[in-house]
């Protein structure tokens, strides 16, 4: 068996070929490197759903059960006092931290390296 690679390309470059459309080249930029990015990534959809889902589920155990309210923060309560974070120093500490991270978030831009801007 011979493999001519020469006469392949000849066979090839001879085919007739189509002139691909018009707007080809802008379409296919549109789709790819222009696309716009999207709103949410699929990990914040599955993330603010749950937390939409875990929120419906103690508003119906909240709402069903007599009481459920008082007793769900009592025992947050004890378990407060127990693990000793009722200090002023640790609300203190702790209110700075997340001050702390909230500000970091909001001052520092994500960027996407990579991605092209449309013009």
């Amino acid at each position: 068996m011979s493999y001519d690679d020469d006469a392949l390309d000849l066979a090839l470059a001879a085919l007739p070929l189509e002139e691909p459309p018009a707007d080809f080249h802008a379409r296919v930029m549109a789709a790819t490197v222009y696309r716009p990015e999207p709103a949410a990534r699929p990990w914040e959809v599955w993330l603010l759903g749950t937390f939409v889902a875990l929120a419906a589920w103690v508003a119906w155990i909240v709402a069903a059960t007599p009481h459920a309210g008082e007793r769900i923060v009592a025992t947050l309560s004890d378990a407060v006092q127990t693990a000793g974070l009722s200090s002023d120093y640790v609300v203190l500490w702790l209110a700075i931290g997340v001050s702390a991270a909230w500000w970091l978030s909001t001052i520092t831009v994500p960027s996407s390296p990579g991605r092209v801007e449309a013009k």
